[in-house]
């Protein structure tokens, strides 16, 4: 699918299914903006996206802490505008028994 002149916005984006995400939709075209906590880990998928031809910018912040994430926003819409394409794949959760949730 073609992305071009979008920007995606993608969260848990420093490993595993957001990461991936973030690779495919800038072999898209598009501008992909990671955030997740880890910026080291983030700065590998951005440098591997920027190796691949494509534009990617770091955003680090940790989705539970609200004045984290708003300064991030922030900075981010600052730079790029507002964000067409939001994928919120940052998880959270309690490992509990199905029947538990």
């Amino acid at each position: 699918m073609e992305w071009h002149n979008q920007t995606a916005l993608i969260t848990g984006a420093s490993s595993g299914i957001g990461a991936a995400t973030a690779r495919a939709l800038a072999d898209g075209g598009a501008h992909v903006l990671l955030m997740a906590r880890r910026r080291a880990a983030l700065e590998e998928v951005a440098g591997a996206i920027r190796s691949a031809g494509g534009r990617a910018s770091v955003y680090p912040a940790d989705a539970t802490d609200p004045a984290a994430v708003a300064e991030q926003m922030a900075a981010l819409e600052a730079a790029s505008g507002t964000p067409a394409i939001v994928v919120n794949n940052a998880g959270g959760g309690r490992w509990r028994f199905v029947t538990e949730t």
